[in-house]
């Protein structure tokens, strides 16, 4: 009876920490259609973009961040953008090595990483 009960406090105390966290922002329709239009400043930079990062990083579909919708980027940023770096380059999860960009240089990456993480919208 006394295991029961202190199974049921830990129980309990899960429960009440899972409703007090944030939950997960969904992006809209708005958002999809940013994530879709937006592009890179630099025209060499653009198209590394549209060949290799646009097909995930713009689509619901992929587990991939959403270009331009924060709150998918805010956990990853914790971790520092060399980190981020390094995923990218060696592959990370369901990425590939390189994003399929294997003429990007780690500043290519990075360039890329803090475009997409960005609230920059699509050029009007």
């Amino acid at each position: 009876m006394r295991m029961f009960s202190s199974l049921w406090g830990v129980l309990l105390c899960c429960l009440a920490v899972s409703a007090c966290q944030k939950a997960p922002s969904i992006p809209g329709n708005a958002d999809l259609r940013i994530a879709e239009q937006a592009t890179p400043d630099a025209p060499q930079l653009a198209q590394k973009y549209a060949r290799a990062c646009q097909a995930c990083h713009s689509s619901r579909a992929s587990t991939a961040p959403l270009t331009g919708f924060v709150p998918d980027w805010q956990v990853r940023l914790q971790q520092g953008v060399p980190t981020l770096v390094a995923h990218a380059r060696e592959g990370y999860k369901a990425m590939p090595a390189r994003g399929y960009c294997n003429d990007c240089s780690d500043q290519d990456l990075e360039s890329l990483i803090v475009f997409m993480s960005s609230t920059q919208r699509a050029k009007e």
